[in-house]
């Protein structure tokens, strides 16, 4: 059995993509936003030893700034993996910084190359997205 999570952002396309899994529905989740501007995410049921969706679009808009949506993204990897995921596979639709994955000139960053590494570091397993740069 596999579970699926969208984050709040995201909600409405996990919502459509399963719609297309028979006898699929998002699993439950709370984000909660502190008065300091912290943030915290958790998964509502067990996810120990099950393969875990998650979809997030890292993307701005008016509520979320593309960092934000990746701090919070990082974070509930980790609480995924905290609660024992067997597999976590990171389902990003639209992947920020995608376009600085080279260096054009003497010492710029490869900004792509971090995402990654910090997609990695936090857990993730896999990760499936659309359109990458190069």
């Amino acid at each position: 059995m596999i579970k699926i999570f969208a984050l709040n952002s995201s909600k409405e396309w996990g919502k459509k993509i399963a719609a297309h899994l028979p006898n699929t529905e998002l699993a439950p989740h709370e984000e909660l936003d502190f008065d300091d501007g912290e943030h915290k995410a958790r998964a509502l049921e067990s996810i120990r030893g099950q393969d875990v969706y998650l979809i997030q679009s890292l993307y701005r808009d008016k509520q979320q700034s593309v960092n934000d949506k990746i701090i919070r993204l990082l974070f509930f990897i980790g609480a995924l993996k905290d609660a024992c995921a067997q597999k976590i596979t990171v389902v990003i639709p639209y992947f920020a910084y995608a376009r600085i994955d080279r260096k054009a000139q003497v010492r710029d960053p490869v900004s792509m190359r971090y995402m990654a590494q910090l997609l990695e570091a936090i857990g993730a397993d896999s990760i499936l997205t659309l359109d990458i740069h190069n």
